[in-house]
């Protein structure tokens, strides 16, 4: 995005999606995007947007919805994880120009697609855990369940466990340079 002036967009801090998927974004899309973090909350900062302090943030669909509906922000790019309402979007790996970029973006985007996942203790029994599986995926293709959570205001994104337990390997055995890349950016102490 070559923006002129540059886009300013309003963030929480290292280490929240509201200032990460920019932080990327700039650094391997070249997104000409001024971040200020500090912001307590994503609501803080869609006050901001309101208040024209900032353009614009990074966050969930669902959070930002509301926003989109009255007019107030649009989005412009997405990642991995997404819903029907904004897959015509680019892919925020799909704006990168290399392999190495591509693969980093990955690596950020993998926590979004598994969401809060249910873990079990190691030695678990193989058919405990399947029995868990099973049971979710039957919870997340009901009819009832679904129009309930309609209601309620909860969007139900579910990931089957054996995609999610792939998901982890992969990020789990990200090559050395990929990592090397990613804690360039974010550090974890």
């Amino acid at each position: 995005m070559k923006a002129d002036p540059a886009v300013i967009v309003g963030a929480t801090g290292p280490g929240a999606s509201t200032y990460d998927f920019p932080l990327l974004l700039k650094a391997l899309a070249k997104f000409n995007l001024r971040i200020i973090s500090g912001y307590p909350s994503s609501a803080d900062i869609m006050l901001a947007v309101e208040r024209k302090e900032v353009d614009g943030r990074a966050g969930s669909y669902s959070s930002t919805k509301p926003f989109i509906d009255r007019g107030l922000v649009r989005s412009i790019v997405r990642g991995r994880a997404s819903v029907p309402d904004i897959a015509q979007l680019p892919m925020d790996e799909d704006l990168v120009p290399d392999a190495r970029s591509k693969a980093v973006m990955r690596l950020r985007s993998s926590p979004e697609i598994i969401g809060r996942p249910f873990v079990a203790p190691p030695g678990t029994p193989e058919e405990y855990i399947r029995a868990y599986w099973d049971a979710f995926t039957k919870v997340a293709q009901d009819k009832e369940f679904l129009v309930d959570a309609d209601k309620a205001g909860f969007e139900i994104n579910y990931v089957r466990g054996d995609q999610a337990l792939q998901i982890s390997r992969d990020v789990l055995g990200a090559a050395p340079d990929i990592v090397k890349v990613f804690t360039q950016f974010f550090s974890f102490n």
